[in-house]
């Protein structure tokens, strides 16, 4: 008990460090290509906080009966954890503004998602034919960031930072870290939380969903700490289009390959009706610029409260 109470600890201050430096390192690599720090956001930083969704899927899609109640569960339950539980913290102790937010990125975001969405609704199984359909999102998604006009935001006027190749190197090690940190800490919180007596299903539902997305919930704080919210708001944005097109379809062309059928569970409809909820209660506060406050973060945390009381 001892030991894992040191790497829980070990653990969160590894992620917090390595998400400080990530950050640092992504606000470094915008201000010298003049890119937007929300650009940013929704790449590099949205990339790297994403990693430990796709290793959990790569791992799952490669045993020898596919778990893909993992994958998809995976997939599902971070966006939504990204959507409320991670703006609804962090907006506990900043304003979020999601006007900050392109109007194109959003309309991204709400297909990509009700595209996911739509496939559990007409078939029970995922197959080749609608990775096609996520291939052709993969080409608008590259062809909309080569295109992305940009709006420097935050303090773009700081230029103390000094820019080297070799911060690219750095930056996969930040990468390294998150993942490293994060793992360590929710391995070890699993253990003690069973050491004091939780039940399995409580753990699987409140600390395995804030576990995998302590990434992005430090990324998010952290970018407002230090300034640079709107790297916050894109990695947010960013990681669940990420999870859809570099999470899930890996998964989906992985078990392809190998000749499986991708069931999709039975169970899983209430939680993309969830899904679609929140994406579009984000879009739309984004398109009418609204900026979450207080009162939101009380009710999106509430929300996420309720809808994790309610599948236990």
């Amino acid at each position: 008990m001892i030991t894992s109470s040191i790497l829980v600890i070990f653990g969160l201050l590894l992620l917090l460090y390595c998400a400080d430096r990530m950050i640092m390192f992504a606000d470094i690599i915008a201000k010298e290509f003049s890119l937007s720090p929300i650009l940013i956001g929704l790449t590099i930083v949205a990339f790297g906080t994403s990693a430990p969704e796709l290793v959990i899927t790569i791992i799952a899609s490669l045993k020898d009966v596919p778990a893909t109640d993992a994958i998809i569960g995976n997939v599902i339950g971070s966006n939504i954890a990204n959507l409320i539980l991670i703006l609804g913290v962090s907006a506990l102790f900043f304003k979020i503004d999601l006007g900050k937010v392109k109007n194109a990125t959003n309309a991204y975001l709400f297909f990509i998602t009700f595209y996911f969405a739509f496939i559990f609704f007409i078939d029970t199984a995922f197959k080749f034919i609608f990775a096609i359909g996520f291939f052709i999102f993969l080409i608008g998604f590259i062809y909309y960031l080569k295109n992305y006009q940009n709006e420097l935001t935050d303090d773009d006027d700081d230029h103390n930072q000094i820019f080297q190749k070799s911060i690219y190197i750095k930056l996969i090690f930040t990468f390294i870290g998150i993942f490293i940190g994060g793992k360590l800490f929710l391995d070890n919180s699993l253990d003690l939380f069973k050491y004091l007596g939780l039940q399995e299903t409580v753990i699987g539902v409140s600390v395995l969903a804030i576990g995998t997305s302590l990434p992005e919930l430090a990324t998010v704080i952290l970018a407002y700490l230090k300034k640079k919210g709107a790297i916050g708001i894109g990695n947010v944005i960013g990681s669940n289009i990420m999870n859809i097109l570099f999470v899930f379809l890996p998964g989906l062309l992985i078990i392809q390959a190998r000749g499986l059928i991708f069931n999709i569970p039975e169970n899983s409809i209430f939680h993309i009706y969830t899904l679609i909820l929140s994406t579009s209660v984000v879009i739309l506060l984004s398109l009418l610029k609204i900026k979450i406050g207080k009162f939101i973060a009380l009710l999106f945390t509430g929300f996420y409260a309720t809808y994790i009381w309610y599948i236990v």
